[in-house]
Parts: C-alpha cells; structure tokens; sequence
C-alpha cells in the first residue's frame, strides 16, 4: 500500500493561514488585507510559484517556505506527497496547479493503480473528489493514538 499525502493540511500544516500570517506580520499590514490580496493572488501562485508572491510586496517570496511547517507526527510508510501549491525547495511533492492532477501524476510516476493507494486530504471536498475519480482517499483528522493510517475506503 503506497500513502499519498496532501502536503498542505496533512504532511504540514495548513499552509495559507500561515503564509497570511507571516507575510500580514512581515508587511505591517492587516491580516484581512492580506487574504484578500493572497486569495486573488493564489492562482498565479499555483502557477508560478513563489515568485508570485512578490505582486503583494517586495521581499515576499522569502517567507513562502517557512509558511512549510511539518506536523510533529508519525507517518505512514512508504508515503508520497501531492500538492496543488509548489514545494519549497528542499522538499519532494509531486505537483501540478490541479490538485487531482497532481494525484493522477504520482500514481502513473509511482506505477501503481488507484487501488494500490490511499489518498489522505485534510478537506473532506478533495477526498471526495479523489474517490470520484476511482481512487482509495480518506479524510486526515489529526493524529489519534493509533490506527490514523488504516486501509482507506
């Protein structure tokens, strides 16, 4: 059974609070200005990469990989990361803009059928998405005492 996780949400945590947050501090500006220019930003950001980020301010593509923060927690093995936004660099994911693209993606590079796989998402929306298209996903909640990397559905 190979694991694919979302990067942002699973592997890490959410990313976008985060990189509000850091570019709202580094700014001086409110965090609800910045989400709203991050939010009409995010799509040139998922195509672009971090470089993007510098239509907010200058100097903003620097905070894009502490926005990266890993959750302290056990994973699965072997697992694999999926992203819809670019890695930073030092860390491996398989990416595309589109999210269920970039699933796809992972399975033909990994050689293995969407039965082979669980697709673990922290928003319910994506694993349904995923199931749609015939592969194995679950819904991520957090890290309980045991069992949190079961056989999928």
């Amino acid at each position: 059974m190979v694991h694919l996780l979302d990067l942002s949400g699973v592997y890490c945590e959410p990313v976008e609070p985060r990189l509000i947050r850091l570019l709202s501090e580094a700014s001086g500006e409110s965090p609800f200005y910045v989400s709203q220019a991050f939010y009409e930003l995010l799509p040139r950001l998922r195509a672009e990469g971090p470089r993007a980020l510098e239509a907010l301010f200058p100097g903003a593509s620097r905070l894009y990989a502490g926005a990266f923060a890993p959750r302290p927690g056990p994973f699965p093995k072997p697992f694999h990361l999926v992203s819809d936004l670019p890695p930073p660099e030092g860390l491996q994911a398989f990416f595309h803009p589109e999210k269920l693209r970039a699933l796809a993606l992972a399975l033909e590079a990994l050689g293995v059928s969407p039965e082979e796989a669980v697709y673990w998402d922290d928003n319910p929306l994506w694993a349904e998405r995923a199931r749609a298209l015939g592969v194995r996903a679950q819904v991520f909640r957090g890290f309980p005492a045991r069992g949190v990397w079961g056989s999928g559905a």
